[in-house]
């Protein structure tokens, strides 16, 4: 009886053990299934803290490489998540607490990206250049929506290069907050670039409005051009846009 006891016990604390440092390829199914759509590879460490040397979604998309810090509350359903994911043109850091299946609240959420990972989007009219740097220290999502909200964001070095030049923008910053859905923002430059830059955002699950207020200061012929390609500018260079909707495809008003 007693030697059934012993082995029980020894049992026990082997499975314990294998849980505690648990390999993180072991997991990696599990894993996989969690992060639904990303496939990690060069899988080391262990379930509680390991790493992906390299991480890609579905369409091949290469995002960089992963570590991570899982709390070891995950065995009672709590789940807690640091995350760190690096390229040489991207940096993502943050903390992640799953409330439920649908809910995720974040915290010291850390974004830097290189602008000119965002291609050539056509409602820029040209190729973004400069940094963007996000920080966002609290916000929850419900499903992908956020529904509590509080971040900065900085555009440094900021610039479109388009095919008459590059136009100069100087250093944008974003501030946007919001509780319940409902999430305002504004825009502003910092008064040493080419254009002077004011703009008011808000969106919720009902629909958004962007509005800017765009006024060169300077004549050069790039940014005159890349101003004009949004719309008639008014008699003192001011050009005032607004783009608002729900789903609808991006479709700009103009004053």
């Amino acid at each position: 009886m007693k030697r059934w006891l012993v082995g029980l016990m020894a049992g026990v604390l082997a499975l314990a053990a294998l849980v505690w440092f648990l390999p993180a390829r072991w997991a990696l199914p599990w894993l996989q299934a969690q992060l639904r759509g990303v496939r990690l590879d060069d899988v080391s460490g262990t379930l509680w803290q390991g790493r992906a040397g390299q991480v890609s979604l579905v369409n091949g998309t290469q995002l960089g490489s992963l570590a991570w810090t899982l709390s070891r509350r995950a065995l009672f359903g709590d789940i807690r998540v640091g995350l760190d994911l690096r390229q040489p043109q991207l940096r993502l850091q943050g903390q992640l607490h799953r409330i439920s299946s649908a809910q995720l609240d974040l915290h010291d959420i850390r974004l830097h990206i290189d602008m000119a990972e965002f291609g050539a989007p056509a409602w820029l009219r040209g190729q973004p250049q400069g940094q963007l740097d996000l920080q966002a220290p609290q916000a929850q999502l419900q499903g992908h929506w956020p529904m509590q909200l509080d971040a900065t964001g900085t555009w440094s070095h900021a610039a479109v290069r388009t095919p008459q030049g590059k136009v100069s923008l100087g250093t944008l910053s974003l501030a946007v907050s919001g509780q319940s859905g409902a999430i305002r923002g504004t825009l502003s430059d910092d008064g040493n670039g080419a254009l002077q830059t004011v703009g008011r955002l808000s969106f919720s699950p009902l629909g958004w409005d962007l509005q800017l207020r765009l006024v060169p200061r300077s004549d050069n012929p790039a940014l005159l051009s890349w101003l004009r390609s949004f719309g008639e500018p008014a008699a003192d260079g001011a050009l005032e846009l607004r783009y608002r909707g729900g789903l609808a495809q991006l479709s700009p008003a103009t004053r």
